[in-house]
């Protein structure tokens, strides 16, 4: 009889791993780059903190729908986590926001970890992708913390 791995287990290491990357990044800002105005159309790195801290909260809610509902059409994160973010209240420093990150994140791996194997196979549907599964939601987070750690590296660059 095969042990089937836990699917959390396989998607926890690239989660801690992108989110180091994305928290090592933004390690290299001076105290005074933290909350710097950006450009037009960009964010701070404490505001891209925070957009992490939002999407990681909107990406629980989208969990918790895809399990507790039949095949539900979810809203499109690309819009809804930027539009959540830029309607939160201003972070009152970077230590908060780190806080906030990491009870979280703790509270996804806590949902994740409980959750059966047949559960990451629950399907949903997104508005621009189409029909997809779980995991492939909880896929997204990883990236997403990657995509951002590289946008501050482009930041501090511009700083440099």
């Amino acid at each position: 009889m095969a042990i089937l791995e836990k699917p959390f287990k396989k998607v926890r290491p690239k989660m801690v791993a992108a989110r180091l990357q994305f928290i090592g990044q933004l390690a290299t800002f001076r105290n005074d780059e933290i909350t710097r105005e950006p450009d037009e159309d960009e964010w701070s790195p404490l505001q891209l903190a925070n957009h992490l801290y939002v999407a990681d909260g909107l990406a629980l809610e989208q969990m918790q729908m895809v399990q507790n509902e039949d095949n539900p059409l979810i809203i499109d994160v690309r819009e809804e986590a930027p539009r959540r973010t830029r309607s939160s209240e201003t972070p009152v420093s970077l230590d908060a926001v780190l806080a906030g990150m990491a009870a979280r994140r703790e509270e996804l791996y806590e949902y994740m970890a409980i959750l059966p194997v047949d559960a990451w196979e629950r399907p949903f549907r997104h508005p621009d992708w189409g029909q997809l599964k779980f995991y492939q939601l909880v896929n997204v987070l990883p990236a997403h913390d990657r995509t951002h750690a590289q946008q501050l590296t482009n930041i501090k660059a511009k700083y440099s």
